[in-house]
């Protein structure tokens, strides 16, 4: 892809289409909406074999965006290095470099990373963990080289033994969630992590059936992407142990703000 001129002629189209779209309702352009934070380029992008042309890519894509839309922030998406850096041809470092680049970006997959088992909780949740913020730290502490902030975009985890039942327990999540995100927390006081999102939250959806199966049309939207089960990764309203620690761990972040 990134080294193909047509298709890249037509990301930039499409980048060009959508800064410059209208909002309907609001008659106000994208590019001028102050309820949008940032552009990100594409959602996990990878160079696999081609860094060169993802490089180029980056660089590609960043500017022009800037060009169109001076008010708004622009990443590039990335997960960071991945649990395969070698396979997935990124760097943290390198990728978000670029002046256009305005904040770096991670991901944290301790699940699909294949680092912590549901079924092997035991065993497999506090090496995961310790991995996964091993993960965070590598990332924060090049990005303070960068004098950039960074944000994980996205972090989460399944239900007790891999349930995809909404009913289902959420031990193991709540604390991953309360570990991770006061991890987070202590990287953010000297400013080098700015925000962390969790994946993802459903709300008033439910997967139907609540069986892992992939989205099909007609479905409801529960965040879990369509390619992959649905439910999988799933905060739903009700879940309200996982809500009360991002709540706790979000006023915490906010009120490092306010100092």
């Amino acid at each position: 892809f990134y080294g193909n001129p047509r298709a890249v002629s037509s990301y930039l189209d499409h980048i060009t289409k959508i800064v410059n779209r209208v909002n309907h309702y609001t008659k106000t352009p994208y590019r001028d909406d102050p309820t949008i934070m940032a552009w990100e380029l594409a959602n996990e992008p990878r160079a696999l074999s081609h860094v060169d042309s993802y490089l180029a890519w980056i660089a590609t894509g960043a500017q022009l965006i800037k060009s169109l839309d001076h008010n708004h922030l622009v990443t590039v998406g990335s997960e960071g290095d991945t649990s395969q850096p070698g396979h997935s041809g990124t760097e943290y470092l390198r990728d978000h470099a670029l002046s256009a680049i305005d904040y770096g970006t991670a991901h944290v997959w301790a699940q699909n990373w294949g680092w912590y088992d549901p079924l092997d909780a035991v065993a497999t949740y506090a090496p995961a963990v310790a991995r996964a913020k091993a993960y965070i730290d590598s990332h924060v502490s090049r990005t303070r080289t960068l004098d950039k902030p960074i944000v994980f975009e996205e972090l989460g985890l399944g239900r007790d033994l891999g349930s995809f039942s909404p009913a289902s327990p959420v031990t193991v999540r709540d604390r991953y969630y309360a570990e991770i995100l006061d991890h987070l927390h202590a990287a953010a006081r000297d400013g080098a992590v700015a925000g962390a999102n969790f994946w993802g939250y459903a709300g008033e959806g439910r997967p139907a059936p609540p069986g892992g199966q992939w989205w099909q049309p007609g479905d409801t939207f529960v965040a879990d992407p369509p390619h992959e089960p649905q439910g999988w990764y799933s905060v739903y309203n009700s879940d309200s142990s996982t809500l009360a620690v991002v709540e706790r761990c979000s006023r915490r972040m906010s009120d490092l703000d306010r100092r």
